[in-house]
């Protein structure tokens, strides 16, 4: 390559990768400059790259924002759990329609949106929340949801519950949310609970795979030796437990 090639290839590359410049402003630029077509090829791709680097960081500088803006949202909700021996125990969280109404408005101000996608899983749903910035980026975490059969509800309703739960879960993983409020406990229960469902077992399962949690510890924490086997009345204390190592 002679020096004057080699001159015009690094004024194409230099184009190449100002943030301002567009694709068609650098493939007219180098054709000007008589640059071959393996040559603005390359160069096409690696304006790419470059604005995909800076879409990336726009992204992460715009949720950073977003996350030191964002205000507690509040556990103003409470379940009442009750076991098939007919002990119950209740606890608090926060209902999707809260988190979306605290957060909307705050991601709106930092180019931020979100949506769902919902994908057929093994016994149940995989529900993904998409989380995208105004330059292109996005982030995704995914939630599988099993289906609790056994519920006494239409099957309409049962994947309704399990939509509704898997988008709260993925939301609150994307944006890396926490919740204000203690956790509050009801009755306890006054005989020994009874082992939790199958599918309590395998949504269990799912949050110890996806926290990076160990079977066994969790487990043992609970008194069994498997976590199929861990006691009702630990099952939303342990959940919760899993929840916040999610959330650091």
């Amino acid at each position: 390559m002679t020096g004057q090639e080699v001159a015009r290839v690094e004024s194409a590359q230099a184009v190449a990768t100002t943030g301002g410049s567009d694709v068609m402003e650098l493939l007219a630029r180098a054709v000007d400059q008589g640059v071959s077509v393996e040559m603005m090829e390359r160069l096409v791709a690696l304006k790419e790259r470059v604005d995909a680097a800076d879409a990336r960081r726009a992204f992460f500088e715009a949720l950073a924002a977003a996350q030191e803006a964002m205000p507690e949202v509040p556990k103003s909700r409470t379940a009442q759990i009750a076991t098939r021996s007919g002990a119950s125990y209740s606890y608090r969280y926060a209902a999707l329609e809260d988190i979306t109404r605290t957060i909307r408005p705050v991601l709106r101000a930092h180019g931020l949106s979100y949506a769902w996608d919902v994908a057929q899983g093994e016994g149940g749903l995989v529900v993904t929340c998409v989380l995208r910035h105004v330059d292109g980026h996005e982030e995704r975490a995914s939630f599988p949801v099993p289906v609790d059969t056994s519920a006494r509800m239409s099957d309409a309703q049962k994947n309704g519950a399990a939509l509704t739960y898997g988008r709260r879960q993925s939301l609150i993983a994307v944006l890396g949310l926490t919740t204000a409020d203690d956790d509050v406990d009801g009755a306890a229960p006054t005989e020994a609970a009874d082992a939790i469902t199958a599918s309590e077992a395998a949504d269990l399962i799912a949050l110890i795979e996806e926290v990076g949690a160990d079977p066994a510890k969790v487990a043992a924490w609970a008194g069994v030796d498997r976590v199929e086997d861990m006691p009702a009345d630990r099952y939303a204390q342990a959940v919760r437990m899993l929840e916040r190592r999610r959330q650091g």
